[in-house]
């Protein structure tokens, strides 16, 4: 079998997508697989899938033209197996606005959204695009003015806008509907942004997070119901806050990054599963 590892992309996203998919490569290299890469660019983003030879690809694409559908479609048309979610779970699980809105429908709680800065009844918010990953375009405004410039800085994007909950950041993963487990995520700064995520030694992990079992069954629960919900396959992992004993879904990752720092190795790492089963299963299941 011979595996395409197509990384890249034209997004904000576009290193740390590189940076997953060499560690993928190398960990399929290393299990004797026939892997090789792809950099998906502007010039490629079609023509990728119909010049090269494949009998599998393995996505580790992040944000929009990857992680959002467009690319699974293309396969999908093409009739290419591939790793990971199919078009609408990916579409979905990329839109936060719709994955908060159905999280909310399955009885999780969400934090406060609004649909306008007019609209906004308390500070501080959180002002974010709809289709970004890796908390790039993020803001946590203070006040009226502050929300209003970072709604310019985001101009051109969907945005959304909701309350600021101050808490712990816990991650769950999923694999394939196995629960892997819990991690908080204790980043230096006091904010987990893209500089934190990507950065070894800015932040630190309790790998699994030291909860309440209550609270660790609630975000393992609610992390299993959107992977079921959206219909997501391979490896996902849920992000939430927690405010005391009270559990908030931020949004869902249906391709989360494969770096030295990232959280989808060490949720694995709970059930024993080295990087290498990690890769391996994300193969053998692949659609």
């Amino acid at each position: 079998m011979r595996i395409a590892v197509v990384m890249g992309g034209i997004t904000s996203e576009r290193e740390v997508s590189l940076r997953s998919g060499e560690a993928v490569l190398n960990s399929l290299l290393r299990q004797g697989y026939d892997a090789y890469k792809i950099d998906l660019q502007e010039h490629n983003l079609v023509s990728a899938f119909l010049e090269n030879e494949y009998d599998l690809v393995y996505l580790v694409l992040h944000g929009e033209y990857g992680e959002d559908g467009r690319v699974q479609a293309i396969l999908d048309m093409l009739r290419k197996r591939y790793t990971g979610s199919g078009v609408t779970g990916s579409a979905i699980a990329m839109n936060k606005c719709l994955t908060k809105i159905i999280a909310k429908e399955l009885g999780i709680r969400v934090a406060k959204t609004y649909l306008n800065i007019d609209e906004i009844d308390n500070y501080p918010v959180v002002i974010k695009p709809v289709t970004e990953g890796s908390s790039v375009g993020l803001y946590i405004c203070k006040n009226r003015e502050e929300a209003l410039e970072a709604a310019e800085r985001l101009k051109g994007k969907d945005i959304l806008i909701e309350e600021f909950i101050e808490g712990d950041e816990l991650t769950a993963g999923i694999l394939n509907g196995e629960r892997l487990g819990v991690v908080r995520i204790k980043p230096e700064s006091g904010l987990y942004d893209y500089k934190s995520k990507y950065t070894v030694g800015l932040t630190s992990y309790e790998c699994p997070a030291q909860l309440e079992p209550k609270i660790y069954e609630e975000a393992m629960e609610w992390a299993k119901k959107i992977h079921d919900k959206l219909g997501l396959k391979g490896v996902t992992r849920s992000d939430f806050i927690l405010k005391g004993d009270k559990l908030y879904f931020l949004e869902v990752n249906s391709c989360p990054g494969m770096t030295e720092t990232s959280l989808a190795p060490k949720l694995a790492k709970l059930k024993g599963y080295s990087f290498d089963d990690l890769t391996r299963i994300i193969v053998e299941t692949a659609k």
